[in-house]
């Protein structure tokens, strides 16, 4: 119980509530263990040739927190990795199901960190900064760890995760959406409040700290949180009186007007969701959410996952009328036991989560099946599954259909690499687009079918390549400079990609123009 009570402090509300299925054991790990100046690192053969990078960032994230905090650990951090998400759903430091919304964890029993690795290198050394900075939090916090002493402590949920999110840099543009809709709508909570959960918690504390670094300087951030491991409790309110010398509300204040002048003028400068297009609706009067939306062919459908009927389904919009038509995946299916939508796991990478055929009467996603991910294919017209394809790649996601019909493109991960994959719609056989050290992903098919473009990670940012299909070891790099590019698709005639850029601060759509 005191070990639940501490993971509520670190994982998402929606990942607790899963807590209590059934979790499976596919494979086992047979652990080697690797000893750095700081670190235990638990890894298995198969990933052995990522042991070195894994170590280096470890050490430089060490590096980095020991100063930010001016403290040193005194004992070695275990630190478990596994090759692939799919393979670290499978610990068993935690017995229960894990959901593929927890990107990593960081207990407390032991101070022990466990993540998966399949993550472009930037994002890897994101990933391990938030996590050991909940190592060096239990040991100034709670004394050296243990759920007891953390427990105790009880340090709401935006202190923890918004200071590892504040010292991994780890925000994406996507992210701050979500704060920027909050300072829009004036739901920001007092500092003091306890009802701050979930993902809004790491937005909300991760504002909290940018707002002290600015007004306060770095060192009142170590400061803040010694004045939080000195009060009964860690009472926020009284921690703010001693490290800032101000009460909780004028803190709160200040904190507001810093917020609005950051977000309101993107407001006034971008404008309302409703100067560009009418909302989708599910009913009147239902609260529901709609993501990963894919038009038909014919333009007069839109497929999405939805949360209107009490899970998460399958739907069909009427594009004219914006109106919910029928549920395709009415209930439990024996043919997988969860949708792969990137919007409701720890992070989007891009692509499709569904797409239509060309002849508009088959849907394809990525669905969980036992150990891995399967393709998933679904007759509109019907609401029946016709076919399901088992592979041999891990961690699929971004899907595009070829124009004739007989492919599927996907990026995935197999032998250590996350490349673009082809999978034959009749026969189901995959072979490999791309085959380098280049994380590739969320690919799109020319209107002629014979070239595909899609993103990869190079220098730290995700930017558009393009590939002929007959010669695909030679790519053709689209756009460039310090953004990311995804989600590119092709216009009807083919002189044209749009694709989502996060350019100017926000995720925008842009066009490209091929020609020029």
């Amino acid at each position: 119980m005191a070990l639940a009570a501490v993971l509520g402090l670190l994982l998402p509300a929606a990942s607790v509530a899963q807590f209590g299925k059934n979790k499976i054991q596919y494979r086992d790990f047979d652990w080697k263990i690797y000893h750095s100046p700081h670190f235990d690192v638990h890894y298995y053969e198969e990933e052995a040739d990522l042991l070195q990078k894994v170590v280096s960032f470890a050490e430089s994230a060490y590096d980095n927190l020991s100063q930010e905090f001016d403290y040193q650990i005194k004992q070695p951090t275990p630190l478990i990795f596994y090759e692939t998400h799919s393979a670290f759903e499978q610990n068993n430091i935690i017995m229960n199901f894990i959901p593929e919304g927890i990107g990593a964890f960081a207990s407390p029993v032991r101070n022990r960190m466990v993540l998966p690795v399949d993550l472009p290198d930037p994002q890897l050394l994101e990933l391990i900064l938030h996590e050991l900075t909940h190592i060096f939090q239990y040991n100034i916090l709670c004394g050296g760890g243990g759920t007891g002493r953390c427990a105790a402590a009880a340090p709401p949920q935006w202190f923890m995760e918004g200071m590892a999110s504040y010292m991994a840099k780890d925000e994406s543009a996507r992210d701050r959406m979500y704060l920027r809709d909050a300072v829009v709508n004036d739901r920001i909570p007092a500092i003091t409040s306890n009802q701050v959960s979930g993902f809004f918690a790491y937005r909300f504390g991760h504002a909290v700290f940018d707002f002290i670094e600015e007004k306060y300087g770095k060192e009142s951030i170590r400061d803040f949180m010694i004045e939080m491991r000195n009060t009964i409790g860690a009472r926020v309110g009284r921690a703010v009186e001693r490290t800032f010398r101000m009460d909780p509300e004028d803190f709160d204040g200040e904190f507001r007007r810093w917020l609005r002048k950051r977000y309101l003028p993107e407001l006034l400068e971008t404008g309302e969701p409703a100067d560009f297009g009418r909302p989708f609706r599910t009913g009147r009067g239902v609260r529901s959410a709609e993501v990963s939306p894919a038009a038909s062919p014919s333009g007069d459908l839109v497929a999405a996952f939805s949360t209107a009927k009490g899970d998460l389904d399958v739907v069909l919009f009427d594009a004219r009328e914006r109106e919910l038509l029928r549920n395709l995946t009415k209930g439990w299916s024996a043919d997988y036991q969860y949708f792969v939508v990137q919007d409701l796991a720890v992070a989007r990478r891009g692509g499709n989560d569904l797409v239509f055929s060309p002849d508009g009467n088959t849907l394809a996603f990525f669905a969980r099946q036992d150990r891995g991910r399967k393709l998933v294919l679904i007759d509109v017209l019907k609401g029946k599954i016709t076919r399901s394809v088992e592979m041999d790649v891990e961690q699929q996601v971004g899907l595009s259909w070829s124009p004739d019909g007989a492919s599927i493109a996907f990026g995935g991960h197999r032998e250590g690499r996350f490349d673009i994959f082809e999978v034959d719609v009749a026969s189901g056989a995959i072979s490999s687009v791309t085959e380098d050290g280049v994380y590739d992903q969320s690919p799109a098919y020319s209107p002629d079918g014979k070239s595909l473009v899609f993103s990869s990670v190079v220098g730290g940012y995700a930017k558009l390549f393009r590939v002929d299909r007959d010669a695909p070891a030679e790519r053709f790099q689209l756009t460039r400079g310090e953004s990311n590019e995804t989600d590119a698709i092709y216009s009807p005639d083919g002189e044209r990609i749009f694709f989502t850029s996060d350019r100017s601060g926000a995720d925008n759509i842009y066009s490209l123009e091929l020609a020029s």
